[in-house]
């Protein structure tokens, strides 16, 4: 019988359970794995956008750019017709699918703006997942060397926010750093600004009150491949790209909310990217990501 003293304890222990043995689990599977996406220093960059609207959100600068890129969706598939939950309410459309097959359009359009197409993967994001964990790191590798075998280097997710989509992204992303391809990763809006810019990113007066970076290491913190936190290149978009990302952003109607739009639409927030280039580290000191 449970002491009516402690009735948290039982609870409690069982989330702590349930990290252990996730942790387990994970430990297993990546000492198993091994990447069928190649390293080619001949191929173009691959951009991995968790979902439909990161590419645009947090890499205008590479899109915007000449470079050849390869931008993938990785969890764009279509989930099964015949559920509408509150997004769906809200925007007025019939069901999940329906949704799922608006915002690839409108991702589309955003990414025209650049002159980009992405290829979409079929595997649904965590919210059409039925156990979204059971996802790993194989199914991901998959689908992804079977639609783009190689890469010269992969832009991936910070993970800043913890989205599980995100998190599982950045741990494919670090594995394949161990596998020897170059890797770097992005800071993610909104998440990234909840506290606002650092002041080391947008050039304002420190605040003494607030500490972003803080907000941001703990996130990172179990990335040791993560150089210093400062050492980030910190792009500062001029007047006409960050007009045409804004342009880009007012697409994802379906994505982000009425919200979310007006705050991205602050020249002062959407203008700054910030990404990472990860430091190699030997296979066997790879560290957990949550």
């Amino acid at each position: 019988m449970m002491n009516p003293a402690r009735p948290g304890v039982l609870p409690a222990f069982a989330q702590t359970l349930r990290r252990r043995v996730s942790t387990a689990w994970r430990a297993r599977e990546e000492s198993r794995f091994q990447p069928h996406l190649r390293f080619d220093p001949e191929a173009p960059a691959m951009v991995l956008s968790p979902h439909l609207d990161d590419a645009v959100l947090d890499c205008w600068s590479l899109l915007s750019s000449d470079r050849e890129l390869t931008v993938v969706n990785l969890f764009a598939g279509v989930p099964a017709p015949g559920h509408r939950g509150v997004w769906e309410a809200a925007l007025g459309v019939s069901d999940s699918a329906e949704r799922a097959r608006m915002r690839i359009a409108e991702d589309a359009r955003a990414l025209a703006c650049a002159g980009r197409q992405a290829l979409n993967l079929g595997v649904l994001d965590a919210q059409y997942r039925q156990a979204p964990a059971a996802l790993g790191l194989a199914d991901l590798d998959g689908a992804l060397a079977a639609a783009a075998p190689s890469a010269s280097r992969v832009y991936a997710p910070a993970g800043i926010g913890a989205h599980g989509d995100h998190l599982l992204a950045r741990r494919y992303a670090r594995m394949l750093l161990a596998a020897g391809m170059p890797v770097t990763l992005y800071a993610e809006l909104p998440y990234c600004i909840f506290h606002g810019w650092p002041a080391w990113v947008d050039g304002r007066e420190p605040e003494p009150s607030r500490d972003i970076d803080a907000y941001w290491l703990s996130f990172l913190e179990r990335v040791p491949e993560m150089p210093a936190l400062r050492s980030a290149t910190v792009e500062r978009l001029p007047p006409a790209l960050a007009s045409a990302k804004l342009e880009a952003i007012r697409c994802y109607r379906t994505s982000l909310n009425d919200g979310v739009i007006r705050l991205l639409s602050e020249p002062e927030i959407h203008r700054y990217e910030v990404h990472w280039e990860l430091l190699e580290q030997a296979r066997g000191s790879v560290t957990l990501s949550p």
